[in-house]
């Protein structure tokens, strides 16, 4: 790394630094203890941008260095987020360096065809299907393995130490799971949907060899990221897991020194493509083995994009749910009727109410407003998602809901304002 590269990202190390250790940072992170503890009703929220918004607003990158760049990179988007977006989104004290890791393919003729480059465009994509049949055609799955560079991983993780040194601890982990990897996924990226709900019907015992496999795979992989101690706690921020909600608590704390497993950390299941299959279906083809995941975890957030409201008698038995999903597909007076009440409503917005070519302040108000009033005997968080449309030119937009929220809620706390 030259001199020029280093100067760079201390300076920008220092920021960040200040921001995580700032008054603001710190009442976020009660903000969001309280909230994921069901000790008081704060109504944390978090807005992604799954558009151009920081492709627009953040500063360009000035390293020359592949590395120095990645880094540069991580700590400019931490930064232009808490300067333009006054949500109570985490940035964590420490920075964690992933573990490089190469992962072989479930089938090797399965090919992935995306509508386009750009970021929009490549949201739409294709499968080949290769799983014609699953008893003709199981022979082409293979288990995945995972092949660990220490090598990469340690020369990436002292880069940034000596980019760092006395204004940021840096640290080697992995704040995701293999355990967290879906299934659903996985069988219709290889079958197609179509093709696996008709099995369900046609060949129901093919089906359940088929997620058995799968989840076993997962099974395997996540016990090997634990024996090889690659794990580190995920409770101190947003570290891109667990669908745009934040982890931040202290009941997954370790204690200093103790390898960290996954039992002391948060988890996250979805099953998005059993989205047209009845909460029976779901019971006899899915549970057994989210079951047996969602054991791997001492909290768990269940969805991303599925509505759960007829899931929620069959989710309740998941082990250590604390979270679910609650997209706008999600009848919410219904789920209020299902849910009990120490499962958190991770409620997600509908984006255009947000980022849509018009935006009505007094709509966004009234929407948001609905589920607090629905949702009234239930922990909230707002998590706005899948919002593709926001751009930079949208930033007044995103001040005035911040500020609409904090106030709607009666929780200013957090605010850098």
């Amino acid at each position: 790394m030259n001199a020029k590269d280093k100067a760079r990202l201390r300076t920008l190390a220092g920021r960040y630094a200040d921001c995580a250790r700032g008054k603001p940072m710190a009442e976020r992170r009660e903000k969001w203890r309280h909230h994921n503890r069901l000790q008081a009703k704060t109504f944390p929220f978090h807005i992604e941008d799954n558009g151009t918004f920081f492709k627009d607003l953040t500063p360009a990158l000035e390293c020359a260095d592949e590395v120095g760049r990645a880094l540069e990179g991580r700590l400019l988007h931490a930064l232009t987020a808490y300067e333009l977006i006054d949500d109570d989104r985490i940035i964590p004290d420490r920075f964690v360096v992933d573990w490089v890791t190469k992962l072989t393919a479930t089938c090797d003729e399965l090919e992935v065809t995306h509508a386009g480059s750009t970021a929009a465009d490549s949201l739409g994509y294709k499968t080949n299907t290769p799983i014609k049949d699953i008893d003709a055609d199981f022979g082409k799955l293979r288990k995945r393995t995972l092949t660990l560079d220490r090598d990469k991983t340690g020369a990436r993780a002292e880069l940034a130490r000596e980019a760092f040194s006395g204004l940021l601890p840096v640290e080697v982990g992995r704040a995701e799971s293999m355990y967290s990897n879906g299934i659903t996924n996985k069988a219709v990226h290889l079958m197609g949907m179509q093709e696996l709900y008709l099995q369900m019907a046609m060949n129901p015992d093919a089906v359940h060899r088929l997620f058995a496999f799968l989840a076993e795979d997962n099974l395997a992989l996540g016990r090997w990221e634990e024996d090889q101690g690659l794990l580190t706690l995920n409770h101190d921020g947003n570290q891109g897991y667990c669908s745009g909600s934040s982890l931040f608590s202290d009941e997954t704390a370790g204690k200093a020194g103790d390898r960290v497993a996954t039992t002391d950390r948060w988890g996250y299941l979805e099953s998005q493509e059993s989205t047209g299959i009845s909460a029976e279906m779901f019971d006899e083809f899915l549970m057994p083995h989210l079951t047996r995941l969602a054991g791997k975890f001492k909290l768990l957030k269940f969805g991303c994009c599925e509505p759960v409201h007829n899931l929620m008698p069959v989710l309740e038995r998941l082990p250590n749910l604390r979270k679910v999903s609650v997209t706008p597909w999600c009848d919410i007076r219904q789920l209020a009727g299902a849910c009990r009440r120490n499962v958190i409503w991770c409620r997600k917005p509908v984006p255009l109410k947000f980022c849509g070519e018009a935006f009505d302040p007094a709509d966004l108000r009234a929407h948001l407003q609905e589920t607090l009033d629905v949702g009234r005997d239930y922990f909230i968080e707002f998590v706005f998602r899948d919002t593709c449309t926001l751009t930079g030119r949208m930033a007044d937009r995103v001040a005035r809901t911040c500020a609409m929220i904090r106030g709607m809620t009666g929780h200013p706390e957090g605010s850098r304002l």
